[in-house]
Protein backbone atom coordinates (compact mmCIF):
# COMPACT_ATOMS: atom_id res chain seq x y z
CA UNK A 1 0.00 0.00 0.00
CA UNK A 2 1.08 3.66 -0.38
CA UNK A 3 1.99 5.31 2.79
CA UNK A 4 3.61 8.87 3.53
CA UNK A 5 6.40 7.96 5.78
CA UNK A 6 8.71 10.59 8.24
CA UNK A 7 11.89 10.03 8.17
CA UNK A 8 14.03 13.92 9.42
CA UNK A 9 13.55 16.88 8.61
CA UNK A 10 12.79 17.86 5.59
CA UNK A 11 12.97 14.41 4.97
CA UNK A 12 9.04 12.66 4.40
CA UNK A 13 8.85 10.14 1.38
CA UNK A 14 5.52 8.25 -0.28
CA UNK A 15 6.80 4.71 -0.33
CA UNK A 16 4.79 1.22 -1.14
CA UNK A 17 5.06 -0.71 2.19
CA UNK A 18 3.58 -3.75 2.96
CA UNK A 19 -0.36 -3.50 4.13
CA UNK A 20 -0.67 -3.49 8.08
CA UNK A 21 -2.03 -7.09 9.33
CA UNK A 22 -4.80 -6.56 11.71
CA UNK A 23 -3.75 -7.40 15.17
CA UNK A 24 -5.65 -8.60 18.53
CA UNK A 25 -6.96 -5.76 19.96
CA UNK A 26 -6.92 -3.41 16.80
CA UNK A 27 -9.20 -2.75 13.63
CA UNK A 28 -8.07 -1.99 10.52
CA UNK A 29 -9.29 1.10 8.92
CA UNK A 30 -9.30 1.90 5.20
CA UNK A 31 -8.54 5.49 5.28
CA UNK A 32 -10.88 7.72 3.18
CA UNK A 33 -9.55 11.18 4.07
CA UNK A 34 -6.92 12.70 6.32
CA UNK A 35 -6.02 16.12 6.72
CA UNK A 36 -2.27 17.72 7.15
CA UNK A 37 -2.12 19.37 10.18
CA UNK A 38 -0.11 22.39 11.43
CA UNK A 39 1.85 19.56 13.72
CA UNK A 40 2.37 17.62 10.81
CA UNK A 41 3.84 20.56 8.90
CA UNK A 42 5.84 21.45 11.87
CA UNK A 43 7.37 18.16 11.97
CA UNK A 44 8.38 18.24 8.16
CA UNK A 45 10.18 21.53 8.64
CA UNK A 46 11.51 21.57 12.05
CA UNK A 47 11.27 18.25 13.52
CA UNK A 48 11.74 15.71 15.42
CA UNK A 49 9.61 17.60 17.47
CA UNK A 50 6.93 14.63 18.82
CA UNK A 51 7.62 11.62 16.75
CA UNK A 52 10.63 9.40 18.51
CA UNK A 53 13.47 8.80 17.01
CA UNK A 54 16.00 7.52 19.70
CA UNK A 55 14.08 6.11 22.37
CA UNK A 56 10.85 3.83 21.68
CA UNK A 57 7.36 5.39 22.61
CA UNK A 58 6.50 3.93 26.17
CA UNK A 59 3.02 2.96 24.95
CA UNK A 60 3.60 1.84 21.33
CA UNK A 61 7.51 1.38 21.12
CA UNK A 62 7.77 3.05 17.89
CA UNK A 63 10.25 5.35 16.72
CA UNK A 64 10.80 6.89 12.80
CA UNK A 65 10.30 6.37 10.79
CA UNK A 66 6.27 6.75 10.90
CA UNK A 67 3.66 6.80 8.91
CA UNK A 68 2.18 10.30 9.62
CA UNK A 69 -1.33 11.75 10.01
CA UNK A 70 -3.32 12.09 12.87
CA UNK A 71 -6.52 13.88 11.46
CA UNK A 72 -8.59 10.94 9.61
CA UNK A 73 -11.38 8.95 8.74
CA UNK A 74 -12.43 5.97 6.97
CA UNK A 75 -14.08 2.63 6.97
CA UNK A 76 -13.59 -0.66 9.42
CA UNK A 77 -12.36 -3.18 7.06
CA UNK A 78 -10.99 -5.78 9.33
CA UNK A 79 -11.75 -6.56 12.97
CA UNK A 80 -9.39 -7.95 15.80
CA UNK A 81 -9.24 -10.60 18.21
CA UNK A 82 -11.14 -9.67 20.91
CA UNK A 83 -12.72 -6.41 19.73
CA UNK A 84 -16.13 -5.88 20.08
CA UNK A 85 -18.70 -3.79 18.79
CA UNK A 86 -17.53 -2.82 15.35
CA UNK A 87 -18.73 -4.44 11.95
CA UNK A 88 -16.79 -4.30 8.55
CA UNK A 89 -18.33 -1.42 6.94
CA UNK A 90 -18.32 1.48 9.91
CA UNK A 91 -17.64 4.24 9.44
CA UNK A 92 -15.49 6.08 11.61
CA UNK A 93 -13.85 9.04 12.58
CA UNK A 94 -10.20 8.40 14.15
CA UNK A 95 -9.51 10.02 18.08
CA UNK A 96 -5.97 9.86 17.34
CA UNK A 97 -5.17 9.96 21.29
CA UNK A 98 -2.99 6.79 22.68
CA UNK A 99 -3.05 6.52 26.66
CA UNK A 100 -2.41 4.22 29.22
CA UNK A 101 -5.40 4.17 30.88
CA UNK A 102 -3.78 4.21 34.66
CA UNK A 103 -2.18 7.03 35.42
CA UNK A 104 -3.49 9.70 37.71
CA UNK A 105 -4.78 11.56 34.62
CA UNK A 106 -6.50 8.62 32.61
CA UNK A 107 -8.34 7.47 35.71
CA UNK A 108 -9.63 10.97 36.51
CA UNK A 109 -11.30 11.32 32.30
CA UNK A 110 -8.10 13.85 31.75
CA UNK A 111 -6.03 11.06 28.88
CA UNK A 112 -4.82 14.27 26.97
CA UNK A 113 -2.86 14.63 29.94
CA UNK A 114 -1.67 11.44 30.60
CA UNK A 115 2.12 11.03 31.64
CA UNK A 116 2.36 9.01 28.50
CA UNK A 117 0.51 10.12 25.91
CA UNK A 118 0.99 9.47 22.03
CA UNK A 119 -0.88 9.95 19.22
CA UNK A 120 -1.23 7.82 16.20
CA UNK A 121 0.22 9.43 13.12
CA UNK A 122 3.66 10.75 15.31
CA UNK A 123 3.89 7.73 18.23
CA UNK A 124 2.82 5.00 15.56
CA UNK A 125 1.78 4.43 11.74
CA UNK A 126 -0.72 7.12 11.29
CA UNK A 127 -3.33 7.99 8.52
CA UNK A 128 -1.50 8.93 5.43
CA UNK A 129 -1.96 6.18 3.94
CA UNK A 130 -4.29 3.43 2.54
CA UNK A 131 -4.94 1.56 5.66
CA UNK A 132 -3.97 1.93 9.26
CA UNK A 133 -4.51 0.31 12.49
CA UNK A 134 -6.11 1.82 15.42
CA UNK A 135 -7.74 0.15 19.32
CA UNK A 136 -11.46 0.60 19.18
CA UNK A 137 -11.40 2.95 21.61
CA UNK A 138 -10.17 5.23 18.99
CA UNK A 139 -12.53 4.41 16.44
CA UNK A 140 -15.94 6.63 16.42
CA UNK A 141 -18.84 6.04 14.35
CA UNK A 142 -20.24 8.85 12.43
CA UNK A 143 -23.75 9.50 11.27
CA UNK A 144 -24.35 8.85 7.75
CA UNK A 145 -25.27 12.33 6.99
CA UNK A 146 -21.48 13.32 7.92
CA UNK A 147 -18.97 12.55 4.97
CA UNK A 148 -15.65 11.42 5.39
CA UNK A 149 -13.89 14.61 4.58
CA UNK A 150 -15.89 16.33 7.24
CA UNK A 151 -14.71 13.74 9.92
CA UNK A 152 -11.34 14.06 9.04
CA UNK A 153 -11.82 17.65 10.69
CA UNK A 154 -13.65 16.28 13.94
CA UNK A 155 -10.20 16.06 15.47
CA UNK A 156 -8.82 19.86 15.21
CA UNK A 157 -12.73 21.04 16.02
CA UNK A 158 -11.99 19.26 19.14
CA UNK A 159 -9.12 21.26 20.15
CA UNK A 160 -11.50 24.07 19.67
CA UNK A 161 -14.94 22.47 21.66
CA UNK A 162 -12.23 21.65 24.37
CA UNK A 163 -10.58 25.42 24.36
CA UNK A 164 -14.06 26.81 24.64
CA UNK A 165 -15.17 24.99 27.29
CA UNK A 166 -12.09 25.84 29.35
CA UNK A 167 -12.82 29.45 28.94
CA UNK A 168 -16.33 29.03 30.77
CA UNK A 169 -17.58 30.91 27.96
CA UNK A 170 -21.15 32.55 28.31
CA UNK A 171 -23.44 33.47 25.83
CA UNK A 172 -23.01 36.91 25.04
CA UNK A 173 -19.23 36.51 25.78
CA UNK A 174 -17.14 39.04 23.33
CA UNK A 175 -14.32 36.85 22.30
CA UNK A 176 -11.36 37.75 20.66
CA UNK A 177 -9.40 34.98 18.87
CA UNK A 178 -5.36 35.61 17.70
CA UNK A 179 -4.65 33.34 14.83
CA UNK A 180 -6.66 32.46 11.99
CA UNK A 181 -4.83 29.33 10.91
CA UNK A 182 -7.12 25.80 11.32
CA UNK A 183 -7.40 25.61 15.04
CA UNK A 184 -8.10 29.69 15.47
CA UNK A 185 -10.87 29.03 12.48
CA UNK A 186 -12.13 25.63 14.70
CA UNK A 187 -12.39 28.23 18.18
CA UNK A 188 -14.10 30.15 15.93
CA UNK A 189 -17.05 27.82 14.79
CA UNK A 190 -17.42 26.43 18.14
CA UNK A 191 -17.81 29.80 19.87
CA UNK A 192 -20.04 30.78 17.13
CA UNK A 193 -22.59 27.48 18.14
CA UNK A 194 -21.99 28.01 21.93
CA UNK A 195 -23.65 31.55 21.31
CA UNK A 196 -20.34 34.24 21.73
CA UNK A 197 -21.41 37.51 21.27
CA UNK A 198 -18.91 39.84 18.90
CA UNK A 199 -16.33 37.75 17.99
CA UNK A 200 -12.90 39.60 16.89
CA UNK A 201 -9.88 37.98 14.89
CA UNK A 202 -6.51 38.81 14.97
CA UNK A 203 -4.71 37.37 11.52
CA UNK A 204 -1.86 39.03 9.39
CA UNK A 205 -3.18 36.93 6.04
CA UNK A 206 -5.96 38.73 4.05
CA UNK A 207 -7.06 35.61 2.85
CA UNK A 208 -7.47 34.10 6.50
CA UNK A 209 -9.22 37.02 7.46
CA UNK A 210 -11.77 36.53 4.91
CA UNK A 211 -11.96 32.92 5.80
CA UNK A 212 -12.56 34.13 9.12
CA UNK A 213 -15.83 36.62 8.46
CA UNK A 214 -16.91 34.11 6.42
CA UNK A 215 -17.05 31.59 9.12
CA UNK A 216 -19.11 34.11 11.16
CA UNK A 217 -16.25 36.59 12.77
CA UNK A 218 -17.75 40.09 13.24
CA UNK A 219 -14.46 42.01 13.16
CA UNK A 220 -10.83 41.19 11.81
CA UNK A 221 -7.90 42.94 12.70
CA UNK A 222 -4.32 42.64 10.42
CA UNK A 223 -1.72 43.25 13.33
CA UNK A 224 1.25 43.69 10.29
CA UNK A 225 3.18 46.36 11.06
CA UNK A 226 1.08 46.95 14.68
CA UNK A 227 2.44 46.84 17.77
CA UNK A 228 0.76 45.11 20.62
CA UNK A 229 -1.00 48.35 22.26
CA UNK A 230 -2.08 49.38 19.15
CA UNK A 231 -3.93 46.03 18.57
CA UNK A 232 -5.11 46.05 21.93
CA UNK A 233 -6.63 49.53 21.49
CA UNK A 234 -8.46 48.65 18.65
CA UNK A 235 -9.92 45.34 20.45
CA UNK A 236 -11.41 47.48 23.26
CA UNK A 237 -12.60 49.71 20.91
CA UNK A 238 -14.25 47.04 19.65
CA UNK A 239 -15.70 45.86 23.20
CA UNK A 240 -15.53 48.80 25.47
CA UNK A 241 -13.41 46.91 28.41
CA UNK A 242 -11.90 44.29 26.80
CA UNK A 243 -13.05 41.27 25.12
CA UNK A 244 -14.74 38.89 28.13
CA UNK A 245 -12.61 35.79 26.76
CA UNK A 246 -9.37 35.65 24.29
CA UNK A 247 -7.83 32.54 22.52
CA UNK A 248 -4.12 32.40 21.94
CA UNK A 249 -3.67 30.02 18.51
CA UNK A 250 -0.68 31.21 17.58
CA UNK A 251 2.48 30.42 20.02
CA UNK A 252 4.66 34.12 19.99
CA UNK A 253 5.31 36.08 22.37
CA UNK A 254 3.60 38.89 21.02
CA UNK A 255 0.52 37.22 20.39
CA UNK A 256 0.57 35.56 23.44
CA UNK A 257 0.49 39.60 25.44
CA UNK A 258 -2.24 40.40 22.92
CA UNK A 259 -4.52 37.57 24.74
CA UNK A 260 -3.63 38.72 28.14
CA UNK A 261 -3.98 42.31 27.91
CA UNK A 262 -7.06 42.58 25.10
CA UNK A 263 -9.29 40.90 27.95
CA UNK A 264 -11.02 43.17 30.57
CA UNK A 265 -10.63 43.18 34.15
CA UNK A 266 -12.18 39.17 35.33
CA UNK A 267 -12.02 38.07 31.78
CA UNK A 268 -10.01 34.68 30.57
CA UNK A 269 -7.03 34.25 28.08
CA UNK A 270 -7.24 30.39 27.32
CA UNK A 271 -3.58 29.64 25.35
CA UNK A 272 -3.33 26.96 22.99
CA UNK A 273 -0.51 27.85 20.81
CA UNK A 274 2.59 25.99 20.91
CA UNK A 275 5.35 28.19 21.90
CA UNK A 276 8.63 27.93 20.49
CA UNK A 277 9.93 31.03 22.84
CA UNK A 278 10.51 31.98 26.18
CA UNK A 279 7.51 34.50 26.65
CA UNK A 280 7.41 37.65 28.42
CA UNK A 281 4.71 40.47 29.46
CA UNK A 282 3.55 42.94 31.96
CA UNK A 283 2.08 40.34 34.91
CA UNK A 284 0.85 43.60 37.07
CA UNK A 285 -2.59 44.00 35.07
CA UNK A 286 -2.54 40.52 35.07
CA UNK A 287 -3.16 40.53 38.89
CA UNK A 288 -5.31 43.79 39.32
CA UNK A 289 -7.11 42.88 36.94
CA UNK A 290 -7.71 39.34 38.17
CA UNK A 291 -7.48 37.89 34.96
CA UNK A 292 -7.63 34.37 34.13
CA UNK A 293 -5.07 32.39 31.97
CA UNK A 294 -6.00 29.25 31.18
CA UNK A 295 -4.19 26.16 29.19
CA UNK A 296 -5.78 23.94 26.51
CA UNK A 297 -3.85 21.08 24.62
CA UNK A 298 -5.31 18.99 22.51
CA UNK A 299 -9.23 16.86 23.75
CA UNK A 300 -10.67 14.56 25.23
CA UNK A 301 -13.26 11.54 24.27
CA UNK A 302 -15.81 13.52 25.28
CA UNK A 303 -14.78 16.70 23.44
CA UNK A 304 -14.28 14.62 20.24
CA UNK A 305 -17.94 13.13 20.46
CA UNK A 306 -18.99 16.96 20.99
CA UNK A 307 -17.19 17.50 17.54
CA UNK A 308 -19.12 14.90 16.04
CA UNK A 309 -22.32 16.11 17.11
CA UNK A 310 -21.89 19.63 16.24
CA UNK A 311 -21.18 18.71 13.01
CA UNK A 312 -23.84 16.19 12.68
CA UNK A 313 -26.37 18.37 14.23
CA UNK A 314 -25.10 21.17 11.45
CA UNK A 315 -24.34 23.90 14.36
CA UNK A 316 -21.17 23.60 12.72
CA UNK A 317 -20.02 23.48 9.40
CA UNK A 318 -16.50 22.34 8.34
CA UNK A 319 -16.46 21.94 4.46
CA UNK A 320 -15.45 26.21 3.82
CA UNK A 321 -12.25 25.29 5.77
CA UNK A 322 -11.31 22.45 3.68
CA UNK A 323 -9.77 24.47 1.11
CA UNK A 324 -7.94 21.43 -1.17
CA UNK A 325 -8.64 17.98 -1.56
CA UNK A 326 -5.58 15.95 -3.60
CA UNK A 327 -4.83 12.18 -4.01
CA UNK A 328 -2.37 10.36 -1.67
CA UNK A 329 -0.13 10.03 -4.00
CA UNK A 330 0.17 13.89 -4.63
CA UNK A 331 0.08 15.13 -0.76
CA UNK A 332 3.64 16.08 -0.46
CA UNK A 333 4.19 17.89 -3.81
CA UNK A 334 0.49 19.55 -3.70
CA UNK A 335 -0.17 19.31 0.23
CA UNK A 336 3.30 19.62 2.47
CA UNK A 337 5.15 21.65 -0.20
CA UNK A 338 2.21 23.60 -1.07
CA UNK A 339 1.87 25.02 2.31
CA UNK A 340 5.03 25.76 2.38
CA UNK A 341 4.70 27.53 -0.87
CA UNK A 342 1.72 29.51 -0.35
CA UNK A 343 0.61 29.30 3.26
CA UNK A 344 -1.86 32.17 2.38
CA UNK A 345 -4.08 30.14 0.04
CA UNK A 346 -5.00 27.19 2.52
CA UNK A 347 -6.86 26.20 5.52
CA UNK A 348 -6.68 22.79 5.35
CA UNK A 349 -5.49 20.01 2.73
CA UNK A 350 -7.03 16.53 2.63
CA UNK A 351 -5.63 13.89 0.92
CA UNK A 352 -8.18 11.16 -0.44
CA UNK A 353 -8.58 7.83 -0.96
CA UNK A 354 -6.04 6.41 -3.90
Amino acid sequence: MLAVRWYGRRDIRLEEIEEPAVKPGFIKIKVKACGICGTDLNEYLHGPLFIPTEEPHPLTGKTAPVTIGHEFAGEVVEVGEGVRDFEIGDRVAVFPVIHCGECYFCRRGMENLCVNFGVTGLSEDGGFAEYALVRPYQAYRIPEGVSFEEAALVEPLSVGVRAVKKAGMMPGDSVVIIGAGPIGLCVLLVAKASGAGKIIVVEPLEARRKKALELGADVTIDPSGRNTEEVVEEIVSETELGADVSFECVGLNETFKTAVESIRKGGRAVVLGVFKCITSFNAKGLVVGEKSMIGSVSHSADDFCRGISLIDSGRVDVRPMITSKVKLKDIIERGFEELVENRDRHVKILAIER
